[in-house]
């Protein structure tokens, strides 16, 4: 597949998934894009939202962040991509620490952030829109590009002049998430990108999320919508008043009785028994 059917601008063909046999028949964990270790973070002098959270992501995934209001989630986002200076710990960028560097350094790193407010330029057109994603990367093909975005996005390339504020809110979060594919990340960001939609479009979203993952970008991904999110999910972490509580496979989340009965409401209708995900102390 060519760059341009390719969000993240790399072949699909030929890259292992995460868990899939390596050459040789051997299971080869793939790589560990971003690990944070120890991230302490907050707003205001003296008060951490974050602290010391551990979370990693590995090549191919989607990874989901999920836990009650106010536990740090959007935090650990904003801090992995520079918009909040950690006050202590690590943010490992393939193995180099990034912590504290300016977001258009994190974004020329192969990172892009999807915020759940404020994610578009309300007053230009979504073409317009889509032309300052490719900022980010020097030398990207901005035509090529915006083409493969409207392929994945065909709504998109129907309202490609339409003013972005004018759209409803699952249309502009799909203006959102093309424009962060722009550039051709590596790992995409994503705040909340169901909040505030109507269920299909959730549906839809929620595909949109799986298809970029197809094409080979890897996921970290904040959800209210935490079952559908888990189900998913390669993997998934349960933070609660900013620390690791739970984690493991996405499916081990939902089967987890005890992350059932804090976080999702009660116990996964349908659900079997299945692996308990990892409680962390």
């Amino acid at each position: 597949m060519s760059a341009a059917g390719s969000p993240g601008g790399s072949p699909a063909v030929g890259r292992a998934r995460p868990g899939e046999g390596a050459p040789g028949g051997g299971a080869a964990p793939a790589e560990i894009l971003l690990r944070t270790e120890g991230l302490v973070a907050g707003y205001v002098p003296e008060v951490d939202i974050l602290g010391g959270v551990d979370v990693e992501l590995r090549a191919g995934e989607v990874v989901t962040i999920v836990g009650p209001n106010g536990a740090g989630k959007s935090t650990l986002l904003k801090a992995v991509f520079g918009l909040l200076k950690p006050r202590g710990g690590r943010v490992l960028l393939r193995g180099e620490d990034i912590a504290g560097r300016r977001t258009h350094d994190v974004s020329r790193a192969g990172v892009s952030y999807v915020p759940q407010l404020g994610n578009v330029f309300p007053s230009l057109t979504v073409e317009e829109n889509l032309e300052l994603g490719a900022l980010a990367r020097k030398g990207a093909d901005v035509g090529e590009r915006t083409a493969a975005m409207y392929a994945m996005f065909p709504r998109l390339g129907e309202r490609r002049r339409q003013i972005a504020g004018t759209m409803s809110g699952g249309e502009r979060q799909m203006v959102a998430m093309a424009r962060a594919l722009m550039p051709s990340p590596q790992i995409l960001l994503l705040d909340e990108p169901s909040a505030g939609l109507s269920p299909t479009m959730v549906a839809v979203i929620f595909e949109k999320v799986a298809e970029i993952n197809g094409h080979g970008v890897t996921v970290l991904m904040v959800e209210q919508n935490a079952r559908r999110a888990l189900a998913m999910s390669t993997r998934g972490y349960v933070l609660d008043l900013g620390r690791n509580r739970f984690e493991g496979p996405g499916d081990a989340l939902l089967d987890d009785p005890r992350v059932a009965e804090l976080y999702l409401g009660g116990g996964r209708t349908g659900g079997g028994p299945g692996r308990p995900g990892k409680r962390v102390t």
